[in-house]
């Protein structure tokens, strides 16, 4: 069974630690999946708390999906030099 949560519009220093905390209270071997549909920001944190949520997740045999993303986060994304199947596979 896979954990869904839904990502807030604005993935920046003031909701990473919202966002850490909440990725860290997905049990270990849990697929979890994202849904990136509100997004409208994607900052660099937000982007650090997801690639390490993925290593860990694929690292207890789990995976991590990133639904919903929109042309802007992945435009958001590349400026960090990311996309959002690198940042699933935990591979950035």
């Amino acid at each position: 069974m896979a954990e869904t949560i839904k990502l807030t519009a604005r993935l920046d220093l003031s909701f990473s630690e919202k966002l850490v905390s909440d990725l860290k209270a997905v049990d270990a071997g849990t697929d979890i999946i994202l849904d990136a549909s509100d997004v409208v920001h994607f900052g660099a944190l937000g982007a650090q708390a997801i690639l390490a949520t993925a290593r860990r997740t694929h690292a207890s045999g789990a995976s991590l999906k990133l639904e919903n993303v929109s042309e802007r986060v992945e435009r958001q994304l590349g400026y960090m030099g990311l996309n959002s199947a690198n940042l699933m596979e935990g591979t950035a």
